[in-house]
């Protein structure tokens, strides 16, 4: 029996990128009725009040030859002055298995990473037993996370890494359209992508497992944090008196 659990979530949590597990536990979640959301209130960011992020893309995979793969790529937009500070990161790491992976005689799977997407999408496709596979997204405000913490000192300022072990590729790419991560296995691949931007054809964020095997334990991880600027006293009080006026003119109705 496979366990898979592609997932969405959007809390505000703390918590930095969550590590890799062998075994994948299910969240659980709770339908919310229009009703309840047609008469919800809170607190939102306002464009202005974004003054950077940081976005920490993983991906991993854990073969039972002993064989695993890492990804990870980071790429953080802060405002500096009247201008921008941008940093980099990438990294990639194979440790080889006791015996070459070979590809399954009667599993397969196909065509999930050359779907072209314009939103966002979590693709899972698995065939075997025993697998485990977690596509997972986090946006949460805060700092963020070090890029020492995440990344080797040679990766640091880095737009792209590759490593190549034998039939084992892991690849991070970081350009001008975007960031890319992608492991490759003879049983099946893995990846993440956010691309697009102003004038782009597509703009698209993409998490993407594809399994052929048995026992095979995947996950991708993508965490964006926002950062934002506290509001003055002034913007506080603006604040304030529109939403005062808003529920004058729900009242009304």
């Amino acid at each position: 029996m496979n366990r898979f659990v592609p997932m969405l979530a959007i809390p505000l949590l703390a918590s930095a990128v969550p590590a890799f597990a062998s075994s994948v536990v299910p969240e659980s979640w709770t339908p919310v009725s229009d009703e309840v959301l047609a008469h919800a209130t809170g607190k939102y960011a306002q464009q202005n009040m974004i003054t950077g992020f940081q976005l920490v893309m993983q991906s991993q995979w854990q073969m039972p030859t002993g064989a695993s793969l890492m990804a990870t790529g980071v790429l953080g937009v802060n405002q500096n002055g009247g201008g921008f500070q941008v940093q980099t990161g990438a990294a990639t790491g194979i440790i080889p298995g006791l015996v070459n992976a070979t590809g399954p005689l009667t599993q397969s799977v196909s065509g999930a990473a050359s779907v072209l997407i314009n939103g966002v999408a979590q693709i899972t496709q698995v065939a075997g037993d025993a697998n485990n596979a977690l596509n997972k997204a986090i946006i949460q405000f805060g700092p963020g996370v070090t890029i020492a913490s995440l990344v080797p000192i040679g990766g640091q300022g880095a737009n792209s890494s590759q490593t190549t072990v034998g039939n084992l590729n892991a690849s991070v790419a970081i350009s001008s359209a975007g960031m890319q991560i992608t492991l490759n296995t003879p049983n099946g691949n893995l990846g993440q992508s956010v691309g697009g931007g102003a004038g782009a054809a597509m703009n698209q964020i993409m998490q993407v497992v594809q399994v052929a095997g048995n026992a095979q334990q995947v996950m991708n991880t993508m965490q964006l944090n926002l950062q934002t600027s506290p509001l003055t006293s002034a913007a506080l009080h603006q604040a304030g008196i529109q939403s005062a006026l808003a529920n004058i003119a729900a009242i009304r109705r």
